[in-house]
């Protein structure tokens, strides 16, 4: 086992991974520059091919090629026995012959004695090409699986370069060293492999194919880049654990127990087609001719252009660091252009540079040999960009575990049996046919192109799980599809397919992320008996007790039960109720359909395990408890009912002493971090929100389930507790009149905007603020909202004004949530807005799920009217945000959106109807098809329509079944909104691009107009995007660019404050398809402009589309968003654009 884990593991796999490859590319280059050597020519006349030699072409290529027969032979015995033996002993097998072989050669005397010591080290050298990818491939994430064979065959041509320049040191060496040295140094790097693969893990899936599980297991911990930070038994390694497992198990069932047989047969795995496609990948490669210049370059330089000897060395040096320098291009694009894309261009490209090389070599002129040489510069460019490193990973991507060693065996076979042919043939073809053995090649070259288009799917940010569903379906897939399922490692995971429990609502953009702050707390065993736990207080204690991994863990309070089904009364509501073992709520989950889940809060908690699970408090009191020891936490500290001692004494204020202006660096620092008052205030309502949302408890339509029967408490005594924790002596908040003046003004003047764009009634300027008057909970809600924008906006580096006013507001609020009045659940909405304000934009569904189960709880749609109606489109505008983001189905389901006894058929003739009488509500359509293009885009059981919650709305029973009926309806309903739009969601005039801007004016009149039209764009580039391939429109669609290019120019042009934050995800989709430097230019203009103007964050999306863009490399751009000594905002254009 490796002593080194985490990311310098990553890095060491890599780079031994890489010298493999460096052996393999310097002994493909070290004979180009010895052919022509006056040493070589002297021991070796029989293939001196030189002008004034004798020697045999047909001979010289024999040599040279023999090499490749080794390799096909080296090739074959890993397909045999690589299986069997595992990576490891692979390579390090490969290395030692490589080595005896490399002995055997720069010891050579005779043609004979040469060609032995080539079949040697190329058996060598075929062990280890034929598993290095293998092993490398199994070792690494999805996401960077591209990226690491890129630049480990990146080093293969290091290889090739360093070759070339140390034939052209030796070439002024007289003696024989001039052939023997370059031959002799290849030992040393087979050394180092040899060495490095000793120190490093074999491949966990090897591992667990053979029943080394606790292994495995280690293997796959200490590749995790946390590794240092969780445990072996941490669930991401179980879920890695149990997903191989579960693939070894199905392919080996499919592959009749591992016989080699199966290689060739073309079950519902498709083994044989998956190796016919790896093997074409390596077939184009060498067909593709580069070896033609790779082993003969000094010879093309000489014979066909018309070089001196030592001018044709030096140019094929010069070659050598050019074919490099491309290599380093696939590093950043494989992995996020696709392997498809690379390869087309690739022989295309090749295709092109083979047939001008032909028609200027036929010229024989000065001129035409210049135009060649450059066409051999640039074929290995196109070679290197797209054709070097992918049919190198093609064939362990593609092949299935249960032949995968096999497959990748045969693949390289392929390769040197066609590198055999090529390196074989070309001197003699060269010598009788000249400029006519470049037209072959780029013919070659020209059938790639729809070879690679018609029958190589694209696995780009699949894990090798998800490549296996492209084949194993009724036909092949060449692309990842949205009904698929959500692409990437993340995403995909074992138990994280089925639906989101209700307290436990991620997006999939952040599971990572909390995973590694709640492993600590999942790997510590609950005491048997609760009562038997004992306290104790941290040197500096936090807000709420939030555990951390150096810490005990919270204290366990007794826990009461429902009666009704045995269940518990609450779920946890203390900071660490989002702490839950996620195992538990997935398992939880497993079996109950999504609309079981969309009606109730589930309570997964039995009687027979909840009382020693960690992180259960008994009922809802404990909060006000809770809270009441927070209050304050700047001056007076307030104490805990006797059973516990105070731990807020030593708490100083301000909490935070640093700016939250987004970072783009850390998008984690926000007000919400882990052991804050603001992350224990939102906890505590949160599921405060999520136990009032239960069905047992009194809504304004329904009363309990039943009554209670032993211990419970009953909403009276709940309500008693909760007036006898608030009567506790306690300082009340003070606000001077002068300062809720300003807030007020803020409020009105700026934030009101916001949440009221799509209101003509302006119900939170008007008629929510004269609640407040006698709903203290909701004017406190509000004034901190209207604090905490402030604060942001003026990048403010204390939050103590909105954090006592967020305080102030949940203590209010508590009480009231049972009642689910307008009041209650307005506060809940304009809270969650401070949340999204303030915390990290990828964490926002969390912020969301408590308050989208009270409103369906309190059975609040978009058709409900007046205020609640306002509430319902306000939250759901966020809740659209929180979707596209993590690309998820809106928490509230989409049928929840309308009346139960609506039909979608009738509300959508409602929505279109309003384009006469109410513009603002046709402006709320928007909002409701970007929500049902989630729906059926990202639902996780898309692929299962007849349970898709978003899809049974959509199209006759008899059609839902399929993704393509769904997205044609959906799709015509889309552009239906666009068509009947009234003149008010009409632009009020245009101006077209110019060079100074990149985007066209669009001004509208009103804020619905912005914003919905923007919306409208936003699911014209979601739908267009995912289009279904076999489906054919009856009018030919406006593009995926001029819809981008819309939705940049309406935010350029229409500078509304509230609009703008609801930009930021639509942005995010247009820049994704912008090219051009000043669309980039002005696009991030528009987004520090937002957060500079707003207080909204939205660096976190720049760096996100700079990372897209391929700008993340240049440190320090973000310099362009930083924050002086001083407090201040620099809010400038990115270096690299500013110097376009």
């Amino acid at each position: 086992m490796t002593f080194l884990v985490g990311r310098p593991l990553t890095l060491a796999i890599t780079a031994t991974a890489g010298s493999g490859f460096l052996l393999f590319g310097y002994d493909q280059g070290v004979m180009s520059g010895l052919l022509s050597g006056d040493a070589f020519v002297r021991t070796f006349p029989e293939i001196d091919t030189t002008a004034g030699g004798h020697g045999s072409s047909s001979l010289q290529g024999t040599v040279v090629a023999i090499y490749e027969i080794g390799c096909f032979l080296g090739a074959i015995l890993a397909l045999v026995w690589g299986e069997k033996f595992g990576r490891r002993m692979c390579i390090m097998a490969g290395c030692v012959i490589l080595t005896i072989g490399a002995a055997l050669q720069c010891s050579a005397y005779s043609i004979p004695h040469m060609i032995v010591g080539r079949i040697v080290a190329g058996i060598g050298n075929g062990l280890n090409t034929s598993t290095i990818p293998v092993w490398h491939s199994e070792l690494s994430k999805a996401a960077s699986r591209g990226k690491g064979l890129a630049i480990e065959l990146c080093i293969n041509i290091f290889g090739v370069m360093t070759a070339y320049w140390v034939d052209y040191g030796m070439s002024y060496v007289a003696s024989e060293a001039q052939f023997r040295f370059p031959i002799a140094l290849q030992i040393l790097f087979a050394i180092v492999t040899f060495f490095g693969i000793l120190a490093l893990p074999e491949s966990p899936r090897w591992l667990i194919a053979h029943g080394q599980h606790s292994e495995a297991r280690r293997v796959l911990w200490a590749i995790q880049p946390n590794a240092h930070s969780i445990t072996e038994e941490d669930t991401v390694v179980s879920q890695d654990i149990a997903e191989i497992t579960q693939a070894v198990v199905e392919e080996q069932s499919a592959s009749e127990e591992g016989s080699f047989r199966m290689v060739f047969k073309n079950g519902p795995q498709r083994f044989l087609y998956r190796t016919l496609l790896g093997m074409g990948g390596q077939m184009m490669q060498q067909l593709s001719g580069v070896n033609l210049i790779t082993y003969y370059n000094t010879v093309i330089f000489e014979q066909s252009v018309g070089m001196s000897h030592n001018l044709a060395l030096l140019l094929a040096g010069f070659n050598g660091v050019a074919y490099f320098v491309s290599t380093l291009i696939p590093i950043w694009t494989i992995d996020r252009l696709g392997r498809r894309k690379l390869m087309l261009f690739a022989a295309a490209g090749q295709c092109a540079c083979m047939a001008i090389l032909a028609g200027t070599v036929s010229n024989g002129g000065h001129a035409a040999g210049l135009v060649a040489t450059v066409m051999l510069f640039l074929f290995n460019f196109f070679f290197g960009v797209g054709l070097l490193a992918i049919p190198w990973l093609l064939p362990a991507e593609y092949s299935p575990l249960a032949v995968r060693t096999r497959s990748a065996a045969l693949a390289t076979a392929t390769n040197w049996i066609f590198t055999f042919l090529v390196v074989e043939i070309t001197p003699v073809s060269i010598s009788n046919i000249g400029y006519r053995t470049y037209i072959y090649f780029a013919v070659f070259n020209f059938c790639f192109i729809p070879l690679i288009y018609f029958f190589y799917p694209e696995t780009r940010n699949l894990t090798l799980e998800q490549i296996d569903r492209l084949f194993t379906g009724e036909k092949v897939q060449l692309h990842w599809h949205p009904s698929m399922g959500i692409a990437g490692d993340v995403d995909q995971r074992v138990g994280e397919k089925d639906p989101e429990s209700i307290l436990n609502v991620v997006p999939s953009s952040s599971r990572k992320e909390r995973s590694r702050k709640e492993q600590p707390h999942s790997e510590r065993a609950p005491s048997v008996d609760p009562q038997l736990e004992t306290r104790e207080v941290d040197p500096a204690p936090s807000p709420l007790p939030v555990s951390y991994p150096d810490h005990n863990p919270a204290p366990i309070h007794p826990i009461d039960y429902n009666p009704c089904g045995g269940q518990a009364l609450s779920p946890s509501l203390s900071s660490n109720a989002s702490l839950y073992q996620a195992r538990e709520v997935r398992g939880h989950q497993r079996g109950r359909s999504r609309d079981d889940e969309t009606t109730k809060v589930p309570n997964h908690f039995s009687h027979g395990n909840s009382p020693t699970h960690l992180y259960i408090h008994s009922s809802p009191e404990f909060v006000v408890d809770e809270l009441t020891a927070l209050r304050n936490f700047s001056g007076n500290t307030a104490s805990f009912p006797p059973s516990g001692p105070e731990p807020y004494q030593g708490i100083a204020s301000p909490l935070f002493d640093h700016s939250v202006f987004s970072d783009p660096a850390n998008f984690a620092n926000d007000v919400f971090l882990p052991g804050s008052a603001y992350e224990a205030l939102h906890t505590a309502l949160r599921n405060r929100q999520l136990w009032t949302a239960r069905s047992d408890i009194p809504s304004r339509c329904s009363s309990p389930a039943s009554a209670p029967e032993f211990d419970a408490v009953t909403p009276d005594e709940l309500q008693a507790r909760q007036a006898d924790n608030y009567s506790r002596s306690r300082r009340s908040f003070d606000l001077s009149p002068d300062r809720e003046n300003v807030l007020w003004q803020n409020y009105l003047n700026e934030t009101c905007t916001w949440l009221d764009m799509f209101d003509n009634h302006r119900h939170f300027a008007s008629t929510f603020p004269q609640m407040a008057k006698s709903a203290p909970h909701l004017r406190y809600s509000i004034l901190a909202l209207s604090a905490r924008q402030i604060e942001r906006k003026q990048n403010e580096k204390s939050q103590s004004e909105s954090l006592s006013l967020y305080q102030e507001a949940i203590h209010l609020l508590l009480p009231e949530l049972e009642r689910k009045t307008t009041p209650v659940i307005a506060s809940c909405v304009i809270l969650c807005v401070l949340e999204m304000l303030s915390c990290n934009p990828k964490e926002w569904r969390r912020h969301l799920d408590g308050c989208a189960y009270l409103i369906q709880a309190a059975e609040i749609n978009g058709f409900s009217g007046k205020e609640e109606q306002a509430l319902f489109w306000c939250f759901a505008r966020m809740d659209v945000c929180g979707g596209l983001i993590s690309e998820e189905e809106t928490i509230i389901p989409i049928h929840h959106w309308i009346p139960k006894d609506m039909s979608p058929t009738e509300a959508s003739q409602l929505f279109l109807a309003s384009n006469i009488t109410a513009f603002d509500t046709y402006a709320n359509y928007t909002v409701y098809l970007c929500a049902q293009t989630l729906g059926v885009l990202f639902s996780p059981a898309a692929q299962m329509s007849s349970s898709c919650v978003s899809c049974r709305y959509l199209g006759s029973p008899d059609e839902r079944d399929t993704y393509v009926h769904r997205w044609k309806h959906l799709f015509d309903t889309v552009e239906q909104w666009y068509d009947s739009r009234p003149n008010q969601m009409k632009p009020l005039f245009t101006i077209p691009a110019t060079a100074a801007n990149p985007f066209p004016t669009v001004l509208y009149g009103n804020g619905a107009a912005i914003s919905g039209n923007q919306l409208y764009h936003a699911c014209a580039v979601l739908l267009l995007q995912r289009k279904p391939k076999t489906l054919s429109l009856p009018r030919r669609p406006k593009s995926v660019l001029w819809h981008a290019r819309q939705i940049c120019a309406i935010s350029a042009s229409n500078t509304h404050h509230g609009c703008w934050t609801n930009a930021l995800q639509p942005l995010w989709l247009a820049g994704k398809v912008m090219s051009h430097h000043s669309e980039h230019a002005a696009i991030i203009e528009t987004l520090t402009r937002i957060e500079r103007e707003t207080g909204w964050a939205t660096a976190w999306r720049v760096e996100d589309l700079k990372d897209f863009w391929g700008e993340d490399d240049e440190v320090d751009e973000m310099d362009s968003m930083r924050i002086d000594t001083e407090g201040d905002v620099s809010l400038q254009t990115p270096r690299s654009i500013r110097s376009q």
